[in-house]
């Protein structure tokens, strides 16, 4: 016959592991925080007690009933049978943009509409505002005017009210602005005594500014012969002939300057350059008959 074991008096004993560390405490407050201690060891080895204060914060968004609606329904398709919610390998997730105002935006807001009766809003400030062009004063940005290449802005030398040389009257009939600054046609200027203006306007009058570029590579850009003259001064056209059918440069440009002592300058320092492995040859474009 065994005998029983004999319990040990030793197991009944608890002993305290210094290493272990104490369990995680979770009180809750009167405010509807939490209040979490937790201990943890740092790098000396030290146990350290850690408390931090917790405030949970519900966020209600308001959805379409539709949208959440469409949320629930089973996937179809290829997608069949996956799991509810986009899939990284067919879906496309943007970035989820959180818009977060300033700390005193409603102080901000007031201060806008209490100063919007004295000086209001910016668009109600700029909707007497136009867009002028400086070429032919028209109600459009000066870079999309369709007489950039035939006229001279405003502030160039005036209005070339005065260039055919008439009296007053011929003055002011037959400028670009008829009194209140307005657009007159070439075919009405002057009061329509003469034969009008050509359409070339004033870059057909001062031809003298125009160079003529020879022994052009076939490879040339327009951009790139308005780049190597501009350092000379303003250049108010490039032509770059081109083959109907290859597109290539046929060998001779134009570049127009609206400086005569600037385009004498290009001419004496970009006769004789090397451009594309060829030497450019550069002179003063000669007045068609």
């Amino acid at each position: 016959m065994s005998r029983p074991a004999k319990a040990d008096w030793a197991d009944d004993e608890e002993f305290d592991d210094p290493s272990a560390l104490p369990a995680q405490q979770i009180t809750t407050n009167k405010d509807g925080t939490k209040t979490v201690i937790s201990y943890r060891f740092n790098d000396e080895g030290k146990k350290v007690k850690v408390t931090r204060r917790i405030k949970t914060t519900v966020v209600r968004e308001h959805v379409n009933p539709q949208v959440a609606e469409r949320k629930t329904w089973d996937k179809f398709g290829l997608e069949k049978g996956h799991a509810a919610g986009p899939s990284f390998d067919t879906t496309s997730v943007g970035e989820n943009i959180v818009f977060r105002p300033s700390v005193n935006w409603k102080a901000q807001a007031a201060e806008a509409e209490k100063n919007g009766g004295e000086k209001g809003s910016i668009k109600d400030q700029l909707k007497d505002k136009k867009v002028k062009c400086r070429i032919c004063s028209g109600e459009h940005f000066t870079a999309r005017c369709p007489f950039k290449d035939t006229m001279a802005p405003v502030d160039e030398g005036g209005a070339a009210a005065g260039e055919g040389g008439a009296g007053g009257e011929e003055d002011a009939a037959g400028g670009l602005g008829a009194g209140g600054g307005s657009y007159v046609p070439p075919h009405l200027r002057k009061g329509a005594a003469g034969g009008g203006e050509r359409m070339a306007g004033k870059y057909e009058k001062d031809d003298l500014a125009t160079l003529r570029v020879t022994n052009v590579s076939e490879l040339a850009e327009e951009q790139e012969l308005r780049d190597l003259f501009e350092r000379f001064g303003r250049v108010t056209r490039v032509f770059l002939a081109r083959d109907r059918e290859t597109q290539r440069a046929k060998g001779f440009a134009f570049i127009s300057f609206a400086d005569r002592s600037d385009a004498a300058r290009a001419c004496d320092k970009m006769d004789g350059f090397g451009y594309r492995h060829l030497i450019l040859r550069v002179e003063f474009a000669k007045r068609a008959t």
